[in-house]
């Protein structure tokens, strides 16, 4: 076999499915290509002696790919899903049949993009915070650390004051009981079909519920008290995303049943603070303030040097083709186990 140029080209390809529920169930399935790239490969011989044999199964070829930032995350859930499948094959002149990779990969998307990070902090140097005045009588103010956004399995310190009574209040002076506390993270999806105007599906599911029955001090001169809040990891938690397919929005919510002397425990009153916040994907680019820029270009090829010597960069040539008794591994099975939107 002539061993030339060979023309390489990827696809990634997003497959969505949606139910209507209706007096009918409706299902349709629609698949777009998301992302492709092609150019031409230089190949080598691994043996000069005898014709190298390419085929499906016998060949291993080892390259990078850049996603495209604006890609949605996979999802998971009752009413849809977004499956993206990756795809890799070669096209020869002779055979003429084309040798091709597919396999289902699981993508994970950060609602921050390149060189964002910076902007949101600008625009929000101060504590993110919530502030209300219950039943005109009670201040109260939830406030988050000083970012905007909020990390996938970060831990984050909820601080929640209450202030004494106010002036106008029949309770001034009257000390605060606190007789249970819940903090809850709700995760709201909208889906949506963009060849049928108007067709979205939207669900809601909890993230979090966190009871914190105990530790709230009694006293009439009000307090403050901070509740560490451990945000789950991806799938679990989805990163917050507006875009045509799918947009996803978080409410954090502090849910108080408080109560005076004065008050019976059945008279108890419920207390609500909700605020909105942001969740992202923990992409270390992101952390430290710089993020690749996305390029059309074919991806570098990495070859590790055994000598330690990372500076000579002139000899980086695409890796050999060599024989493999392995094949594609197949996509991890816990990848479609449904965890809801």
């Amino acid at each position: 076999m002539n061993m030339g140029l060979m023309d390489y080209r990827y696809t990634i390809t997003l497959q969505r499915n949606q139910l209507d529920h209706g007096g009918t169930i409706f299902t349709y399935h629609h698949i777009d290509c998301k992302q492709s790239q092609s150019w031409a490969v230089k190949l080598h011989r691994t043996n000069t002696s005898s014709p190298k044999l390419i085929a499906p199964g016998v060949t291993h070829y080892e390259f990078e790919v850049q996603l495209q930032p604006d890609l949605p995350p996979t999802i998971e859930g009752k009413r849809g899903w977004f499956h993206y499948r990756f795809k890799a094959f070669m096209q020869r002149d002779f055979p003429f049949r084309n040798m091709a990779v597919k396999q289902l990969v699981w993508v994970y998307s950060s609602s921050l993009r390149a060189g964002q990070h910076e902007l949101a902090q600008e625009a929000d140097l101060a504590r993110i915070y919530k502030q209300v005045v219950w039943s005109d009588i009670l201040p109260v103010t939830c406030s988050l650390p000083s970012t905007s956004v909020l990390y996938q399995g970060q831990v984050v310190p909820l601080t929640v004051r209450i202030d004494p009574f106010l002036e106008n209040s029949i309770h001034k002076g009257q000390e605060l009981i606190v007789m249970s506390a819940l903090v809850k993270l709700k995760q709201y999806t909208t889906l949506r079909d963009p060849s049928k105007l108007g067709n979205t599906q939207k669900e809601k599911k909890e993230v979090i519920v966190l009871p914190v029955m105990e530790g709230w001090p009694v006293t009439s001169q009000g307090f403050e008290r901070i509740v560490n809040i451990e945000l789950p990891g991806a799938r679990k938690l989805a990163a917050s995303i507006d875009s045509v397919p799918v947009t996803k929005t978080h409410t954090l919510k502090l849910i108080m049943m408080i109560r005076t002397p004065l008050i019976g425990e059945k008279e108890a009153k419920e207390l609500r603070v909700e605020m909105g916040v942001t969740i992202t994907s923990p992409r270390p680019e992101h952390i430290k303030g710089i993020a690749p820029e996305y390029s059309s270009l074919p991806p570098p090829y990495l070859i590790d040097s055994e000598d330690g010597d990372e500076d000579n960069d002139d000899d980086v040539m695409p890796p050999d083709y060599r024989r493999s008794s392995t094949s594609q591994s197949e996509f991890q099975s816990d990848a479609k186990t449904s965890s809801g939107l």
